[in-house]
C-alpha cells in the first residue's frame, strides 16, 4: 500500500525480499519522500513523514518523522 503525497522519485525499487512468498510487501504511510535510486524490500513498514536518502537499501521498519540512508538504510535524524 502507498499512501498520499508520497514522493517517488526515479529508479526506485519497491517489492518482496523473497519472490517465493505471497506476502511481505512494503507499506507506505502518508507524506513519505523516497530518494532516487532506493530500494525497498520486504514486510516493513516507512512512517509517516518520514524522508528515505537517495541510492539507500532499505530492510527494516522506519519510523515516523524521521530519516534514513544508506546500504543498509540507518536513522540519520529524527
Amino acid at each position: 500500500e502507498v499512501g498520499s503525497n508520497v514522493l517517488i522519485r526515479q529508479n526506485v525499487t519497491i517489492g518482496r525480499s523473497k519472490p517465493e512468498r505471497s506476502a511481505g510487501y512494503p507499506n507506505i504511510a502518508d507524506n513519505v519522500s523516497i530518494g532516487a535510486g532506493s530500494v525497498i524490500l520486504g514486510d516493513l513498514e516507512l512512517g509517516e513523514v518520514c524522508v528515505i536518502g537517495a541510492n539507500s537499501v532499505v530492510l527494516d521498519d522506519v519510523r515516523a518523522n524521521s530519516t534514513v540512508a544508506g546500504a543498509p538504510a540507518k536513522e540519520i535524524e529524527k
